[in-house]
């Protein structure tokens, strides 16, 4: 594998996904955004690649929703307005493609010889596939929704789309702009459970950067099947903070590849700080915490201490 001067990028990156990985567990992160991006051509590079792909049917069903809703919008605008039936068509066929897509990365990993019981085939379900539906269903017939669908236009917004501001290149896009008579609108859907009003305001200075200082940014949270609306219009001083916390984060990130030798030693990576992060970690299969997670700590403790 490369040495770890390569290992980190040399524009610093920052991502919701990055971030939250990195508090959950740094070991995870380092795998991840270090020795997976570097050793894309070593087998163990390649294993952890794939390993990563592989996401759980409730965050694919989730993936989805979000999916069918930004074509929904996106063919809306171009004239065509789906009924309740294509979009029940639509988002069964999406789902069922992604958990196909999750079972044939499953099955090429049989050929690192892996315990299968780290992964598991799945199906469809049908309980997941009328829920997904419903949501779908709920968030196209919201009140806010159809406000801005009838005024001015929208486009749709791709993860991958970034900026880079102060010398930090941050992926935080917005899932849709929308440009009318009172100016931008900035919308995100945010699929996984309520954010707190400090983290709000967060996201949504972040998301300000992807219009102007004038901008309004949107924010459908979806929490037990439910959304729930907030309008923000960060001031400077928010964008500042948001901006500041994004480079304690960068340090952070920083001092995790740092704690990796240029032998890849990762016995200097702390682990989760508890279990219930491991349960559903992609590379647990590489972690010594596959063995007992107490066992591990205590050790990682002793080499630590030497």
């Amino acid at each position: 594998m490369q040495s770890l001067r390569n290992m980190f990028p040399y524009q610093p990156t920052w991502s919701n996904t990055r971030i939250n990985l990195l508090q959950r567990c740094s070991r995870a992160f380092v795998l991840r955004y270090g020795l997976a991006q570097i050793s894309s051509n070593h087998p163990q590079g390649q294993l952890l690649s794939e390993a990563f792909r592989i996401q759980t049917p409730w965050i694919l069903m989730h993936q989805t929703i979000r999916d069918v809703v930004l074509d929904y919008v996106e063919d809306y605008t171009n004239g065509t307005v789906w009924s309740q039936g294509l979009i029940r068509v639509r988002f069964k066929k999406d789902y069922t493609r992604a958990i196909l897509g999750r079972n044939k990365i499953i099955e090429s990993l049989q050929n690192y010889d892996l315990d299968s019981s780290f992964f598991q085939i799945t199906y469809p379900e049908d309980h997941l596939i009328k829920m997904g539906v419903e949501i779908c269903i709920n968030i196209l017939q919201h009140k806010v929704m159809l406000e801005l669908l009838s005024d001015g236009s929208i486009e749709r917004k791709e993860p991958t789309n970034s900026i880079v501001k102060q010398k930090v290149r941050l992926y935080c896009s917005p899932d849709l702009i929308h440009h009318g008579k009172n100016g931008t609108t900035l919308v995100k859907l945010h699929l996984y459970g309520r954010l707190s009003a400090y983290e709000r305001i967060n996201q949504a200075s972040l998301l300000q950067l992807y219009g102007n200082a004038d901008s309004t940014v949107i924010q459908f949270t979806l929490e037990r099947r439910k959304w729930y609306i907030h309008k923000t219009k960060p001031v400077a001083k928010q964008v500042k903070q948001a901006l500041d916390l994004v480079h304690q984060d960068i340090k952070h990130m920083e001092t995790s590849f740092s704690n990796v030798n240029k032998n890849n030693d990762l016995t200097k990576v702390p682990l989760a700080d508890t279990y219930r992060s491991c349960m559903h970690c992609n590379v647990r299969f590489m972690c010594p915490s596959r063995h007992g997670y107490e066992n591990a700590k205590a050790e990682q403790l002793t080499l630590m201490c030497e």
